[in-house]
């Protein structure tokens, strides 16, 4: 079955509720500047967080690695200088700019816009066991991981966007690789499980379960770069 959208993209309950479901603007900032400095071919830096130039260069030698093990993705971009300036405005617009925390699940969504993706469909749901299989079934570690899997997202809030959009799918793979790194395991090497979101690789079978899961009317297609509400921690 061929997808009818061009990238699947699940916001997690960890992104959506709890500790991570904002991140300090500072945080998030860098979040953004590391990913222009990944497609600029710069090195990373500086940053306004201790933390971040590490958690960049982590993430690009897994960005690297990936790139040399999947034939699909890439680190180019179709529209280059377009991504790089619309990545670049976001960094000083007013969702990102002064102190205090922001959504991250906006912060996502921002950088995705600004990559050129725009909603198809968009549901927010709690996770049924159903779903769990429908996400995780033909992973190679669910055996391992099964209990951990279904004890997290059981449940739980998620959100659930069919993308559409001219770029390559990898660029949301790897802002995916650089936001999980930067504002969720700066540190240390993310966990398997409650790492902020999902992106499905090309063909992939959580892919067309949860389009199935889907009406077309969820709603209508929109440019998805709103900006994140400040909240308060």
């Amino acid at each position: 079955m061929t997808p009818r959208s061009d990238a699947l993209m699940i916001l997690k309950p960890d992104v959506l509720d709890g500790p991570f479901a904002v991140c300090p603007r500072p945080l998030a900032r860098d979040a953004v500047r590391g990913l222009v400095d990944l497609y600029a071919g710069r090195p990373p830096g500086p940053y306004e967080v201790a933390t971040s130039e590490g958690a960049v260069r982590w993430a690009r030698r897994n960005v690297d690695r990936k790139t040399a093990a999947r034939g699909w993705y890439d680190k180019e971009l179709r529209s280059r200088q377009e991504r790089l300036s619309r990545l670049t405005g976001l960094l000083h617009s007013p969702a990102l700019t002064g102190a205090g925390p922001t959504e991250t699940a906006g912060l996502i969504l921002g950088m995705a816009g600004a990559l050129g993706f725009t909603v198809a469909e968009r549901a927010r749901r709690r996770f049924t066991h159903r779903d769990v299989l429908g996400l995780y079934a033909y992973n190679t570690h669910y055996t391992r991981l099964a209990g951990d899997l279904t004890a997290y997202l059981t449940g739980g809030e998620g959100e659930i966007l069919l993308l559409t959009g001219e770029e390559n799918l990898s660029s949301l793979h790897i802002l995916k690789e650089v936001v999980r790194r930067v504002v969720r395991y700066p540190t240390t090497h993310y966990d398997a499980l409650e790492n902020l979101l999902h992106v499905s690789d090309p063909g992939a079978k959580d892919w067309t379960y949860f389009e199935g899961t889907l009406t077309r009317h969820v709603e209508p297609a929109g440019v998805i770069s709103r900006p994140p509400a400040p909240q308060s921690v």
